[in-house]
């Protein structure tokens, strides 16, 4: 199956809901002027899906690092030993012990649905399916049902307009106003409390 063009003539959510409904495998790359993506489909679920160039901010190695999980030096090595040896960088990391399998498996779901629903605020672009096998690690990897990808895209795009109201900049930050209230009293000591203060022989707590 040849399929290619320009995201002006198809978006992303009707070439993806395309290879779904056919349950087609291969390999979708999409690229724009920042960013080029590859989503990798087995009978028409999403088993990959990764950024190959852009920021390196949404790459597997730095989210492993952000989130704790490896250092940036065992990433580092983890990057010289996929250089040397062609592997996957999940493939090296697991083969160092430097991560367990379920938390791979984890992170790879988490950049996968990210990459994903990034796609869907693509405005232009080109994309090309080669259809064929597409290999895949079963014991580390998820398979993303195509229609699930598609209702939570919708979604978020739906709900994106009143999300920007709200967030002007993606360099705006949060901070905290005030302390959270204590949680409230439980046990038969609070059942009681309350039971008291229903007859005004002392005042509801707090």
């Amino acid at each position: 199956m040849a399929l290619r063009g320009t995201l002006k003539d198809f978006g992303v959510a009707e070439i993806l809901q395309l290879i779904a409904q056919q349950t087609k495998s291969g390999t979708l790359r999409l690229r724009n002027k920042e960013e080029e993506v590859h989503v990798y489909f087995d009978a028409g679920n999403v088993v990959r899906a990764e950024q190959v160039s852009g920021k390196e901010a949404h790459l597997l190695g730095h989210r492993l690092v952000r989130a704790g999980l490896i250092t940036e030096r065992e990433l580092e090595d983890a990057l010289e030993e996929q250089r040397r040896t062609l592997k996957r960088l999940g493939d090296v990391l697991l083969a160092s012990n430097v991560i367990s399998r379920e938390d791979l498996r984890e992170m790879a779901w988490l950049q996968a649905t990210e990459t994903l629903y990034r796609l869907f605020t693509w405005k232009s672009g080109t994309y090309e399916f080669e259809a064929g096998e597409v290999t895949w690690d079963k014991g580390t990897i998820r398979p993303i049902r195509g229609e699930a990808i598609l209702m939570e895209g919708f979604r978020m795009v739906d709900e994106w307009p009143l999300i920007r109201k709200k967030i002007t900049s993606r360099r705006m930050t949060f901070e905290k106003l005030k302390e959270l209230p204590p949680p409230a009293e439980e046990g038969a000591d609070a059942d009681d409390a309350a039971f008291d203060a229903a007859f005004g022989e002392e005042p509801a707590p707090p």
